[in-house]
């Protein structure tokens, strides 16, 4: 599928690890899962969803019970009543959630909504980070 979303119905079930309970507005109608990559390094984990056409107001971020939830709203891009030979753009509410096993900083989240892509970073907190650790020489 070469969507940019995948949209999810009343009654669908997905088996994906990582989704928690669906926002009350999600399980009324049509919703949409936006696709994310995510990477981590040894300072945190950064998050890359896309969202066409959203604006920054119309997402809410939100990290509780270590789950990191992005849900909102894609507005229509035309005007009411407008007359398409072909619409595979949808419009409506998208969510998703991701549970982090690791301690987060949750005071160092940022996130940044720039030409359809949010980015968001997650540091680790300073006890789950990679260190190196010396060797002393026994000599």
């Amino acid at each position: 599928m070469n969507n940019t979303a995948i949209e999810k119905r009343e009654g669908t079930h997905a088996n994906l690890p990582e989704r928690a309970d669906q926002p009350q507005h999600a399980q009324q109608a049509a919703y949409f899962t936006p696709l994310v990559d995510v990477i981590e390094t040894g300072d945190g984990f950064t998050f890359l969803a896309d969202l066409p056409g959203v604006k920054p107001a119309d997402v809410d971020v939100r990290y509780e019970n270590n789950v990191l939830t992005i849900a909102g709203r894609v507005p229509p891009r035309q005007a009411p009543g407008t007359g398409y030979l072909w619409r595979e753009y949808g419009v409506g509410h998208f969510y998703r959630s991701f549970t982090l096993n690791t301690p987060i900083h949750a005071d160092g989240i940022t996130a940044e909504l720039r030409n359809g892509e949010l980015k968001l970073y997650a540091p680790k907190a300073e006890s789950a980070r990679v260190r190196k650790i010396e060797i002393q020489s026994g000599a």
